[in-house]
C-alpha cells in the first residue's frame, strides 16, 4: 500500500483573508491571525475552560460540541463539498465533536460512515448521545471497522487533547489506515491530531498525518501549522470575556467562526 501524501488543497493567502474555492464560480473566505498573536494553551487549560464554561458560566456542553461540529462541518465542505465522509470518533468531547459533525453532515446530504474506537457500551454521558443520535439518520453508517472505500474527508476525532502513551488498539490501526488514504482525500484533526501530545507536539507513536487540524477555542502551545498538523484553524466557540479572565487568558476575539493561524 503506498503512503499517502499531503492532499493538494486550494490555496489560501496567509494574509487577512484566506480564499478556497468550492465548486464552480463559488468562493468561500477565512480569516488568519499569526501565531503569535494569539493565546495558546495547554490540554490541562482547555479541560479547565469546558469545566469552567459549563460550570460558573452554565453554558450546555451540548451547545458547545454543536458549535465544534459546524465549524468542522464547513470545513470539510469548503475542502470537499461531495463524496462520502469518514468519521472516527473516540469516547471523550473530541468524539463528541465529530459525531455531531457526521449528524449535521448526514442532514445536509452526505454519506456519512462513523467508526468508533471503542464499542458502544463504553460510550456515556455526551459522546453516548451523539452516537445514539445518529440512528435517526439514514445516511450514516456505524461500523465497528474501517471501511474499504474511497472517501472525500476524513474527520479524525479520536482522541484530543487527552493522549496518554503511545496509541494502542483500534485507534493505533485507525492511524494505520487513516495514514495510507488515498492522496485527494483530506484528512481533518479535531483539536489535535491522533498521537500527537498537545502540549508540545511530541510524538510518543503512530501519529496522524493530517492535512488540517482544527483546534477547538484555541490553538494549543505544541500543536503548530505544518508537518503532521498540516494547515491549522480555529473554530471559535463564541466564549465570554470572563472565561478567559478566569485562566488568566487576554480576551480573544477572533475574527470568524473560522480563522486560519499562519507563522
Amino acid at each position: 500500500m503506498t503512503y499517502r501524501t499531503s492532499t493538494p488543497l486550494p490555496t489560501w493567502t496567509a494574509s487577512s483573508s484566506s480564499v478556497s474555492s468550492v465548486g464552480e464560480g463559488a468562493k468561500v473566505g477565512f480569516p488568519s491571525v499569526k501565531w503569535d498573536d494569539i493565546p495558546a494553551i495547554t490540554g490541562s487549560q482547555m479541560q479547565q475552560l469546558i469545566m469552567l464554561a459549563t460550570g460558573k458560566f452554565g453554558l450546555d456542553n451540548r451547545v458547545l460540541v454543536e458549535h465544534t461540529a459546524r465549524n468542522l462541518v464547513k470545513l470539510a465542505e469548503t475542502v470537499g463539498d461531495s463524496g462520502p465522509v469518514l468519521v472516527v470518533a473516540g469516547r471523550g468531547n473530541n468524539g463528541s465533536g465529530g459525531l455531531a459533525a457526521a449528524r449535521l453532515l448526514a442532514a445536509r446530504g452526505r454519506r456519512v460512515w462513523v467508526v468508533p474506537t471503542h464499542e458502544a457500551e463504553n460510550y456515556s454521558g455526551t459522546p453516548k448521545e451523539q452516537l445514539e443520535h445518529l440512528k435517526h439518520f439514514d445516511r450514516v453508517k456505524v461500523r465497528n471497522s474501517l471501511p474499504k472505500m474511497k472517501f472525500a474527508v476524513i474527520i479524525d476525532a479520536a482522541i484530543g487533547t487527552n493522549l496518554e502513551g503511545p496509541p494502542r488498539g483500534r485507534t493505533l490501526d485507525v492511524i494505520t489506515v487513516l495514514n495510507h488514504s488515498d492522496a485527494d482525500c483530506c484528512v481533518i484533526s479535531l483539536d489535535v491530531p491522533t498521537g500527537m501530545l498537545a502540549d508540545t507536539g511530541e510524538t510518543p507513536g503512530d501519529v496522524v498525518k493530517a492535512d488540517i487540524t482544527m483546534s477547538v477555542a484555541l490553538p494549543k502551545v505544541g500543536v503548530k501549522p505544518g508537518g503532521n498538523v498540516g494547515r491549522l484553524f480555529v473554530g471559535d466557540l463564541s466564549l465570554p470575556a470572563g472565561l478567559f479572565e478566569a485562566l488568566r487568558i487576554d480576551n480573544v476575539e477572533l475574527p470568524g467562526y473560522l480563522t486560519e493561524v499562519v507563522e
